[in-house]
């Protein structure tokens, strides 16, 4: 009697395991199509708005450095001032200066009084020669002689110009209107006209240029896009562009590219290209860095989410919905941003597509649109 309880015991437990099991499997079978929520595609018109990183410069950036070499006596401004053009900015020690201009000076009035003896001699010669009294050779000696001399008050007076130079050259003006930076030099430094570092630098922000590196292949495609064969032709034809603070304040004046670099850069392979804005309000200022905005109007596309794609490698997918069943298809476009993404060939108008969570998606699935809800 004992063992027949336990054989009734498990028994019972098997049969309970399998009708489990074959009510769970007609479930599965039976289960209510997968719900998402769906996109009728339509061709439209999208403007682009591409993204560059930018490097600002002012139009008119001067180093401005040493003609000579000396003490820095006088710093005449204050670091980060607004200065004028021809302003002064520095003085170098002048007593040097002074003093080798007054000795080219000594010089000069030395030469001139050797030519004017020369002369005299000269004169005295030709009338004695005149006269027979003396020779050929005496005459030429007097001739030379005043040639010599001459020969000396130029290089005297050549002496005297350089010492002038040098001696102007100890006060240091501005090249340009603009804002000048933090010294590198103070007073009391020597200063040399071969040193590497510029004493300050002026920045005239009023104009500026923004640079930013384009790859290859986006330089391909912008000549692709706009139909151009040479760097002048996409220069003119590109539009607009707009300029950003790092934080997303935009700057009011809009710029163009107005140049593209003839090479590209060895180790990234990418190529430089130039925006040139009006910058009134200083809002930016010369080593800022800021991004470049240049639209592009794509005529006839299909906008989608982000989340309606699927990426394989260099390949991008979505899932149409046919006969009620996801199917994928390859499409290609590209990213506008963190939301859409713009599909150029592989749908048609009025296909259906999953608008979410593609990656949860498996090829063949049932889809229902998703209850009470329009598609996208």
């Amino acid at each position: 009697m004992k063992r027949f309880s336990r054989y009734t015991l498990w028994s019972f437990l098997m049969l309970l395991c399998i009708q489990t099991l074959v009510t769970g499997c007609g479930e599965t079978a039976s289960s209510p199509a997968n719900t998402y929520k769906t996109l009728r595609v339509e061709k439209q018109n999208y403007t682009l708005e591409r993204r560059f990183v930018a490097k600002i410069e002012g139009k008119e950036n001067v180093d401005v450095c040493a003609l000579i070499g000396g003490t820095l006596k006088k710093v005449c401004v204050k670091e980060g001032s607004r200065v004028k053009k021809g302003q002064p900015l520095f003085i170098i020690d002048q007593a040097p200066y002074i003093a080798a201009a007054n000795a080219a000076k000594a010089k000069v009035r030395t030469a001139r009084a050797a030519l004017s003896t020369a002369q005299l001699n000269l004169d005295g010669k030709e009338k004695l020669y005149a006269q027979q009294m003396v020779g050929e050779n005496d005459l030429l000696r007097a001739r030379y002689a005043k040639e010599d001399a001459a020969a000396q008050l130029e290089a005297a007076q050549a002496e005297l110009a350089s010492a002038r130079s040098n001696l102007n050259y100890t006060t240091i003006y501005s090249p340009v209107d603009g804002t000048i930076s933090i010294l590198n030099f103070l007073e009391d430094n020597v200063v040399f006209p071969t040193s590497s570092l510029p004493i300050a630098t002026v920045a005239a922000n009023k104009h500026i240029y923004a640079y930013v590196t384009l790859s290859e292949e986006l330089l391909v495609n912008l000549f692709d896009e706009y139909g151009c064969s040479t760097s002048d032709e996409l220069l003119k034809k590109l539009p607009p562009v707009s300029l950003y603070t790092t934080w997303g304040e935009e700057l009011p004046q809009k710029g163009h590219f107005d140049a593209v670099s003839g090479e590209a850069d060895i180790s990234t392979g990418s190529v430089l290209i130039r925006a040139s804005f009006d910058n009134p309000s200083e809002m930016f200022r010369n080593g800022s860095n800021g991004y470049v905005v240049l639209p592009t109007t794509k005529h006839g596309v299909f906008v989608i989410p982000q989340d309606a794609t699927i990426h394989i490698q260099d390949k991008c997918f979505v899932y149409r919905i046919v006969d009620g069943r996801a199917v994928s298809t390859e499409v290609k476009g590209i990213s506008a941003n963190d939301e859409d993404y713009v599909v150029s060939s592989g749908l048609n108008d009025g296909d259906v597509i999953i608008a979410e969570k593609a990656g949860m998606v498996t090829e063949g699935m049932a889809v229902a649109q998703e209850t009470g809800k329009k598609e996208l």
